[in-house]
């Protein structure tokens, strides 16, 4: 992969500090078996069965099997088939690192016995549909002086099947050149390539409802609030999360599951990509002939007022002479 296709990848997260080496590949994340042991020399033995819940399977290790040196830490990896979505890893969990992500590991200290469990999604859980479209403007602070950075974001939602889109998105570099690439995205259960991690969810997710984003996990949604994206006051529910030494915040439009904002901060960088353009929602504006008509009346009210309170007091004043005389 050239390096171009890579800075453009990894400039789509926005996260600058977080962006994906060149080690990563947009089209497939890295599923290999990394196993160390932490007492190579130690002779007891334990065994490691896994297996998985319909809707998915257990690709690193495998499922069945395996036996293992005490303390070996063994990588663990689960992807969900097409509009299904990963939900936890079940039975002897103690020493997994994470019981909600779907990429882990697992510390080999007796003989364990573990589930993938995957859960069916509906289509109805889609907020967008092709043709979508939604623009985002970066702004970055601690940028490497004269090196070229990325000015904007466009994501296109060119196709949709049941819950997979297929996602354009083009960025358009500091220096003039533009970057663009196509790829997969199960809207649902949040499987795609590296590079488009986190640009959509299901649509109307609620506090503590949870959203996989590739190279994270599960993460938990927080919160939501009302904030202005792309020239409209929109609901957004959000969730922040850490790593490598940086925090991480993704807006996500509450409605359509689109990403609206991602911020990023760690020692000596921090960046921001927030929607400014769309074609999924409508900017409100107050027709002209509406305005007009509103003014006029009120125009048209105190004239009136105006007028009647004149001939009042005329006629008033033009009595109270009549009666002196």
């Amino acid at each position: 992969m050239g390096h171009k296709r890579i800075f453009a990848w990894a400039a789509i997260l926005a996260l600058v500090s977080v962006a994906a080496s060149p080690s990563v590949s947009m089209l497939a994340a890295d599923s290999s078996t990394n196993t160390t042991n932490s007492d190579k020399t130690s002779s007891v033995r334990y065994q490691l069965a896994i297996n998985s819940t319909e809707g998915g399977l257990v690709i690193t290790p495998g499922e069945g099997a395996f036996n293992y040196t005490a303390g070996t830490v063994v990588d663990l990896a689960a992807t969900p088939d097409s509009s299904y979505r990963f939900v936890e890893w079940a039975g002897d969990v103690d020493t997994i690192a994470d019981v909600n992500a779907a990429s882990t590991n697992v510390i080999m200290d007796g003989n364990y016995s573990i589930t993938a469990n995957f859960a069916g999604a509906e289509a109805g859980d889609v907020g967008i549909k092709a043709g979508d479209w939604i623009k985002l403007t970066y702004n970055t602070t601690g940028w490497p002086a004269g090196q070229p950075h990325p000015e904007w974001l466009k994501l296109e939602f060119l196709s949709l099947n049941g819950t997979i889109a297929n996602v354009q998105a083009t960025v358009h570099i500091s220096n003039g050149s533009e970057q663009s690439d196509s790829g997969p995205v199960d809207v649902v259960s949040g499987s795609e390539v590296p590079g488009l991690a986190g640009i959509v969810i299901s649509a109307n997710r609620t506090t503590g409802d949870s959203a996989y984003i590739v190279g994270y996990g599960n993460v938990a949604i927080a919160g939501e609030a009302t904030q202005a994206y792309a020239g409209a006051d929109r609901t957004v529910v959000y969730a922040g999360f850490s790593q490598n030494e940086t925090q991480v915040t993704y807006n996500w439009d509450k409605l359509t599951g689109v990403i609206v904002e991602i911020s990023s901060t760690s020692p000596g960088i921090s960046g921001t990509v927030k929607a400014t353009e769309t074609n999924m929602w409508e900017t409100p504006t107050v027709p002209s002939s509406v305005g007009m008509r509103w003014w006029l009346w009120i125009v048209v009210g105190v004239a009136a007022m105006a007028a009647g309170l004149a001939v009042f007091f005329t006629r008033r004043k033009r009595t109270g002479q009549v009666k002196v005389q």
